[in-house]
């Protein structure tokens, strides 16, 4: 039987993504952080200080803009190059089955191999 899976696409794919754009550092997430930080103070400085709607609209666009920003380089900061392993297995859950899958073998594929081997080789039974 052959094991089926899509992981070793997604993986070849996931290190190719890591070696042109390399995942942020902790001082970028750190400073992120401080940025969203900063920006959510700026907001209830705002507010406490009863500004315009405009400036409290502005305000809390670049907040959202700064948490979209952080969650972007946190979820980069998780990617890793190889096969998604969980307790030191691979972990399937993340393919296209789901579940590891396998192919059965059918005697015309068997046959290939034999014909190598010798001249004559014949089959019989249902074929798909």
């Amino acid at each position: 039987m052959f094991q089926v899976t899509t992981l070793i696409g997604d993986a070849e794919k996931v290190e190719k993504e890591l070696i042109k754009n390399p995942p942020p550092s902790e001082a970028d997430i750190e400073a992120a952080k401080a940025l969203v930080k900063e920006k959510g103070e700026a907001v209830a400085q705002l507010k406490s200080a009863k500004a315009g709607k405009a400036e409290i609209i502005a305000s809390v666009a670049e907040l959202n803009k700064a948490k979209e920003n952080l969650s972007r380089l946190e979820e980069r900061s998780k990617l890793k190059p190889g096969i998604p392993q969980k307790d030191g297995k691979i972990h399937y859950s993340q393919g296209v089955f789901a579940r590891q899958a396998f192919l059965t073998v059918s005697g015309q594929l068997q046959v290939k191999t034999y014909g190598c081997a010798v001249c004559s080789v014949y089959t019989f039974g249902p074929t798909f």
